[in-house]
């Protein structure tokens, strides 16, 4: 029996990218990639100003004083917890419920698409304006931890409110 393209292209690709419906969850999955990249940019860059920060700011240890000064840390400190949060938020976006019932794409497709894509373009908007921020930083005493909180409080708000909408349309 002879295989239509599309259904070879189906099983090689894992999904039916040439429909409404796949269109829809390979576009769904795009949006957590680039969230993801522009978190993973920014966690990057944090990780390298902190290496930096250590290198020229943390004097090695002597029998005099065996641990770096506390002033000297705090700044490293400050990074990791921004490191391990921008993590946290990262993994969030990549386990948002995928919607893979076919009457709740159908619910979306008719009534809340404009919903889901304000969601979706709130989390990219975010997740690169963080990043952007982040590069732009030449020391890590020039990164505004309040500003990057604030970012990052945002994102797991929507990443809360994009979850809550998917179950009611559920």
């Amino acid at each position: 029996m002879a295989d239509s393209l599309g259904n070879r292209l189906h099983s090689l690709l894992g999904s039916d990218v040439y429909t409404a419906r796949g269109r829809m969850r390979a576009d769904d999955l795009l949006v957590r990639e680039r969230v993801g990249r522009g978190l993973g940019e920014a966690s990057a860059r944090l990780r390298e100003l902190a290496g930096r920060w250590r290198v020229e700011r943390i004097p090695p240890s002597t029998r005099e004083q065996p641990f770096p000064p506390a002033s000297a840390m705090e700044p490293i400190r400050r990074a990791d917890r921004l490191i391990r949060a921008i993590d946290d938020a990262s993994a969030a976006v990549r386990g948002l419920p995928l919607l893979n019932q076919d009457k709740v794409w159908d619910r979306v497709r008719s009534v809340g698409l404009d919903e889901l894509l304000q969601f979706d373009w709130t989390l990219v908007g975010e997740a690169d304006a963080l990043a952007v921020a982040l590069a732009d930083a030449t020391d890590l005493a020039a990164v505004d931890a309040a500003g990057l909180e604030a970012r990052l409080r945002q994102i797991r708000e929507v990443v809360a409110d994009r979850r809550h909408y998917i179950e009611l349309l559920a």
